[in-house]
């Protein structure tokens, strides 16, 4: 049986608690400074950064084994065109101290391909039943588009995300010129994507495909002038 399918009924039976449902209690890390201080790059933690000169930035700051199947999610989004940030958390069972909240994900690296970038769009884990995605972020346009291209390609989508907006301007999505979209996904459909590798690509072509979109809307003077802050 696939792993992920194994350590989400754990998730689920650690924690009821919404957004906690990965911290176990809370962060046991104020930042990225400290957890790096504590812990080992390439033992129990990996990052990985490619800055391609896009205008949209992809995030996945809970990846490996902090929110299972995140990571994959991000990789099949960027693809080889798009800005890619993910940190991975390698101890297992224990990773789920390794996760620091969106809003104070600080590592300069995250940081610089942000606020680089024009958009923003970053996937996480939630503990809701179901299999669908909650869609939030600043960016309330790009969250409706890229809604309705997953609903296009049969997935449940929902925005704005009542329980978890990821609207803040310190969340690591929103600190691109023009904000982001976070995606939250339920444990079933991350599952579901986990598994079905043709599921995986309608999902992220869906999500590109929105993407694309929007940077497109935006005119061509703003958007040199918004990657150029």
């Amino acid at each position: 049986m696939n792993r992920l399918l194994l350590l989400f009924p754990l998730l689920l039976l650690s924690a009821c608690a919404g957004e906690a449902a990965y911290r176990r209690g809370g962060d046991a890390y104020p930042g990225l400074a400290a957890l790096r201080a504590a812990h080992t790059e390439g033992l129990d933690y990996s990052r990985e950064v490619y800055d391609r000169g896009s205008a949209v930035a992809v995030f996945a700051i809970h990846g490996g084994d902090i929110e299972r199947a995140t990571s994959r999610l991000a990789r099949r989004t960027a693809s080889g065109d798009l800005n890619l940030y993910i940190f991975n958390g390698w101890l297992g069972r224990e990773s789920g101290k390794l996760h620091v909240t969106a809003t104070r994900f600080d590592d300069p690296d995250a940081v610089r391909l942000a606020t680089s970038a024009v958009l923003g769009i970053s996937f996480h884990a939630q503990a809701d039943r179901g299999a669908w995605v909650c869609v939030g972020g600043s960016n309330k346009k790009a969250a409706a588009l890229v809604t309705r291209r997953l609903e296009e390609a049969g997935f449940a989508a929902e925005t704005p995300c009542a329980r978890l907006p990821g609207t803040s301007p310190r969340n690591i999505v929103n600190r691109p010129a023009a904000g982001g979209v976070q995606l939250e996904l339920t444990l079933r459909l991350l599952a579901s994507l986990d598994e079905d590798g043709g599921e995986l690509a309608k999902f992220t072509g869906a999500v590109r495909r929105a993407a694309f979109e929007f940077v497109s809307s935006v005119p061509k003077t703003q958007l040199k002038q918004e990657t150029l802050q």
